[in-house]
């Protein structure tokens, strides 16, 4: 009797799953509108470290980002074509260009990627997704899911049930604590698409990062040589 019951539970996590799913999924306008979704520009200012920096991301599909943060004199630009992650630093007149270290190349891949595990999850057999519960964030509560990669916890996100909206996401280490911890506010629609218009970075309670965007564009005509490594 106890693995009959904890078979129909099973059954009934997976379908409230996929329901979560499919309401998510429609906050993008759906599978096809998240797929039309090929390029962003998205520009604002980022406090960091108690340094304000005005920011400048653009990205392209499938996997190229231009990073690029200033400061006074100082300014700061990542970017990747996919296969070189390079950083431009301009103090001044003074400019040096390198190549990112594998960890920076990694988080910034992670950035460059449009579609989050929640999207077409079926046809990603390396990631599952399952129902931790709900939780109280803010005055409400939200659907937890847990995003396990190759067996091993990777992400939580936590979805307003009504909304279908990504409140929340939080990073699992491989030890199984909470890493950097990202919530999201403030969501306006452009061009038919929800974006967040701020969003706060924390580990613990250390205050990371604060982004507070000022103009988002949808698939402005962006060529793939922007993305490739600056000479000068």
């Amino acid at each position: 009797m106890t693995f009959s019951f904890e078979a129909i539970a099973n059954v009934s996590d997976s379908y409230t799953v996929q329901r979560i799913l499919e309401r998510y999924a429609e906050t993008l306008g759906g599978l096809r509108s998240a797929e039309a979704l090929s390029s962003l520009s998205i520009e604002g200012s980022q406090v960091q470290d108690g340094v304000s920096y005005q920011f400048l991301m653009r990205k392209k599909r499938p996997n190229s980002i231009r990073y690029r943060l200033t400061a006074g004199e100082t300014s700061i630009v990542c970017g990747s074509n996919g296969r070189q992650g390079w950083q431009r630093t301009m103090v001044g007149t003074e400019v040096t260009i390198g190549d990112l270290s594998t960890d920076q190349l990694s988080a910034l891949s992670h950035e460059a990627d449009f579609d989050s595990p929640l999207i077409r999850h079926l046809e990603k057999p390396w990631n599952q997704i399952s129902l931790v519960g709900n939780e109280q964030l803010g005055g409400s509560y939200v659907h937890v899911l847990e995003v396990n990669n190759l067996r091993k916890p990777f992400v939580r996100y936590y979805l307003d049930p009504r909304s279908g909206l990504v409140l929340k996401r939080v990073q699992i280490n491989p030890d199984g604590t909470f890493g950097l911890e990202t919530q999201y506010r403030d969501y306006r629609e452009i061009d038919g698409y929800r974006f967040a218009f701020e969003v706060e970075n924390r580990i613990g309670d250390q205050l990371v990062s604060l982004v507070s965007i000022e103009t988002i564009n949808v698939n402005p005509g962006l060529l793939n040589l922007y993305f490739d490594k600056p000479n000068n």
